[in-house]
């Protein structure tokens, strides 16, 4: 059996996995507020691990700061000491862009008899009728869209039409998380501010080595 935590492709079959967490994106980088997250929806809705996928590059937003390598290896060492915790170079693996389809497909394929719940942020199912094949992700795995405390899910237009009959493949998990952002965390790399609050202590010192974020234009 691989380590605990690894990618969790090298963990399975010999590691069977009952209900997993596909927690997306950029992780550019990956922060405390991402942990924080990943950890309350595992343990809220008793998923047994939680992987990980650093996109290769979202068709919704810009060219990451950090190489798909650098940020599987920032999330590595995020996760490490996790037992719970996995990660994997899937989306990075491929041809850019990202979508969440191919990805759900693949753990579909390796993971065949677990249960997939995608984590997402509750802002994104404003445009997630425009997703690739959205029909196809909810009948891959339920979605988890994860909003701050207050938030109120308006499932109006589109998103109405495609959850009919689906609605139970959507649910709404309000949770707290540290208030910060990867794009604060590149500003202060940039402003040469420490990210030690912000980020994992392992992630702070490959930040600083490394030099990633540094000399970057401000986005």
């Amino acid at each position: 059996m691989a380590d605990i935590p690894g990618r969790v492709e090298d963990c399975y079959p010999d590691m069977p996995i009952r209900r997993c967490g596909i927690f997306g994106g950029s992780f550019d980088p990956v922060h405390r507020g991402h942990l924080v997250v990943a950890n309350d929806v595992r343990a809220s809705f008793s998923l047994d691990r939680m992987v990980f996928v650093p996109a290769n590059r979202s068709p919704f937003k810009p060219e990451p700061g950090a190489s798909g390598a650098q940020r599987i290896e920032m999330v590595r060492l995020a996760i490490d000491g996790l037992p719970w915790a996995h990660w994997s170079s899937v989306e990075v693996d491929r041809p850019a862009p990202s979508y969440t389809i191919n990805t759900l497909l693949h753990f579909k394929a390796c993971l065949p008899e677990t249960e997939l719940f995608l984590i997402i942020g509750a802002d994104a199912l404003a445009e997630f009728a425009g997703w690739r094949n959205p029909e196809g992700i909810l009948d891959a795995a339920t979605l988890i869209a994860v909003a701050r405390p207050g938030f109120t899910l308006d499932a109006s237009g589109s998103l109405s039409a495609l959850l009919v009959g689906r609605q139970h493949r959507v649910v709404l998990h309000q949770t707290a998380s540290p208030d910060t952002s990867s794009r604060e965390v590149r500003a202060r790399v940039r402003e040469r501010l420490p990210v030690g609050d912000h980020v994992p202590d392992a992630v702070a010192q490959y930040i600083g080595i490394s030099g990633i974020y540094r000399n970057q234009s401000g986005v």
